[in-house]
């Protein structure tokens, strides 16, 4: 994640420095600062986790007839090449009809401190089979590290098999922006 910072943060601190040469310097009364910022470039998100659940009963057991979920493991893809995943859900069946309605938190941490927090949605029909499928989307909250002030989403999907918490695995898809910090 930091080798794909460094090189956008190298970018703009270049396109920065020569928009101020040509402008600040060959006028006098222009300045890097006028005009629109640039649109930052999208960044492709391209990452598979794999992680081991613990599921314990929601204690609402009216308005959400389910499961609090934690899981650890790892992610690795685009842009985490080599990361942990960290999840906090909650996993209800009494929210809407026939469906299981996913909400959650994950983090996808770097070995070197940077990490992307992300919130996401998922449903799954109910079923009486072992594995279910829920999809959604997710949506970075925050970063940290070379992360900072990132905004972005897209679509997940996972893979669970309810008699088997230890081997759960998701797609997370989608892009993130910078932004520019000239």
């Amino acid at each position: 994640m930091a080798r794909i910072a460094q090189r956008w943060s190298a970018r703009i601190a270049g396109a920065a420095a020569a928009a101020a040469l040509i402008f600040g310097t060959t006028t006098g009364t222009a300045s890097a600062a006028t005009g629109p910022t640039p649109t930052p470039p999208s960044i492709q998100v391209d990452e598979t986790a794999n992680y081991a659940v613990v599921a314990t009963p929601h204690p609402d057991t009216t308005g959400c007839n389910g499961y609090k979920v934690t899981g650890t493991g790892t992610v690795t893809g685009i842009p985490t090449t080599n990361g942990t995943w960290t999840q906090d859900e909650t996993a209800c069946t009494a929210t809407i009809p026939g469906k299981w309605d996913i909400k959650g938190t994950a983090t996808l941490a770097e070995p070197d401190g940077d990490k992307l927090v992300i919130s996401y949605a998922l449903t799954a029909p109910l079923t009486s089979d072992t594995t279910v499928y829920p999809s959604g989307t997710w949506t970075i909250l925050y970063g940290v590290g070379q992360y900072e002030e990132t905004t972005g989403g897209g679509t997940m999907n996972a893979t669970v098999n309810l008699n088997d918490h230890e081997h759960v695995t998701c797609k997370l898809i989608g892009s993130f922006r910078y932004k520019y910090q000239i």
